[in-house]
């Protein structure tokens, strides 16, 4: 739950302009680039995986790194991720 609310922060500074990007970002929070970036990648996921997210209810072979790296861009997509790894 705090990634996502993390990666919802960091879009929002980049969207407002007060970093120019996600290095900027990871500089200022004194961590790796790669996980600000999987961070932010989760303000893209399909409104019902948000959902299980923050209800702690994904399936227990989808950990959220697994869902933070390179998510597709499709929520279909995405919740076939979901099933198709059970």
């Amino acid at each position: 739950q705090m990634a996502l609310a993390r990666g919802y922060r960091w879009l929002a500074m980049l969207e407002s302009g007060l970093v120019k990007n996600l290095t900027e970002i990871a500089t200022l929070e004194g961590i790796d680039n790669s996980y600000v970036s999987r961070m932010v990648n989760l303000t893209s996921l399909a409104p019902d995986i948000v959902a299980a997210i923050l209800d702690d209810t994904l399936p227990s072979h989808i950990t959220l790194f697994d869902i933070a790296v390179d998510p597709p861009a499709l929520w279909e997509e995405q919740r076939m991720i979901l099933t198709s790894r059970e």
